[in-house]
């Protein structure tokens, strides 16, 4: 079980991980039995509890780091809070994103069963969160502009660079939620 981890650094404290799409870092509200879950083939691999020091979505691939105990989580929670720590993410986005934009945009909680916007009755204030974007590249392909992007998140909000690509009409390629459905079958079908 724990041989289908990508490890990409492990000590005394710490594992590094590089997470799959589609594999969940803890089980929640979706506790699907067939869920490739990290921590509990983490677990598997150590032989004890390991706890998670940031959240990557389902649908993202990346690294994932583990703390291996207690102490561990709890500097690394410092960290992570301080703003100490650097995140970076790169996204294939449909159009000509900018060069460079601050995305200022705040977000409402989703629902915490569904993960998917609350009625209006329902919702929630929304929260502040802040993406700096930076445009790496830029490609014309089937006649439409598609760009790599940078993405640094400030704020830690649920979906948040899926979201702000989206609000700056630049969805993720391949998003489900938030992408274009005509497109992404469109892009799966040339590149597969």
């Amino acid at each position: 079980m724990a041989e289908s981890l990508d490890i990409v650094h492990r000590d005394e404290r710490l594992l590094a991980i590089n997470k799959h799409s589609g594999a969940l870092v803890h089980r929640g509200w979706a506790n699907e039995a067939d869920a490739v879950v990290v921590t509990e083939l983490a677990a598997a691999l150590v032989g004890h509890p390991v706890f998670p020091a940031h959240r990557i979505d389902r649908a993202t691939s990346g690294l994932l780091l583990l703390a291996l105990d207690e102490d561990a989580a709890r500097a690394l929670g410092a960290q992570f809070e301080a703003g100490t720590v650097g995140k970076r993410y790169l996204a294939l986005t449909r159009g000509l994103a900018p060069e460079a934009i601050e995305v200022d945009h705040p977000l409402r909680p989703l629902d915490g069963k569904t993960g998917k916007r609350r009625k209006t009755e329902d919702a929630r204030p929304a929260q502040p969160a802040r993406t700096s974007l930076r445009r790496l590249a830029a490609v014309e392909f089937d006649e439409r502009n598609f760009s790599l992007v940078e993405a640094r998140p400030h704020s830690g909000r649920t979906h948040q660079i899926r979201r702000h690509l989206k609000h700056i009409s630049h969805p993720i390629i391949g998003d489900v939620r938030y992408g274009k459905g005509a497109l992404n079958r469109r892009f799966r079908e040339a590149v597969g």
